[in-house]
């Protein structure tokens, strides 16, 4: 009966958001490509790490190209977050303009937290 249901209804009788489209899906698809590689790269350079201490870890971050690519990791995965809980709002809530912004504005601080945390090792 649900099948049945299901192949009379046209397109047009499907709900179908206009802000979600093929830019968005593309942007999702590379940002979990990047994180992919990002991700990698950051628990082989944890585990070449493991043991060493503090000081270890500041100067690993201290080299310009590890700061920067943690830095890229940090910026990569609160964008990737924010684009997954930018569609769950718009999937679950579409007029919600209050979840949207407390979701910005949670991946903002989580993003200011996290640079703020890698800025620190170059002042410590």
């Amino acid at each position: 009966m649900v099948d049945s249901y299901l192949r009379e209804r046209s397109s047009k009788d499907w709900k179908k958001s206009e802000k979600h489209g093929a830019a968005e899906w593309l942007a999702e698809r590379w940002t979990s490509i990047a994180l992919i590689v990002l991700t990698g790269w950051s628990l082989w350079s944890a585990y070449g790490l493991m043991g060493q201490g503090y000081d270890a870890a500041l100067a690993f971050l201290r080299v310009p190209l590890n700061a920067g690519l943690m830095a890229l990791t940090f910026v990569i995965t609160v964008w990737h977050t924010y684009m997954g809980l930018n569609a769950n709002v718009l999937d679950y809530f579409p007029n919600s303009r209050l979840i949207k912004l407390v979701s910005f504005i949670f991946c903002l601080l989580l993003l200011i937290a996290a640079l703020g945390g890698l800025f620190l090792a170059f002042k410590v």
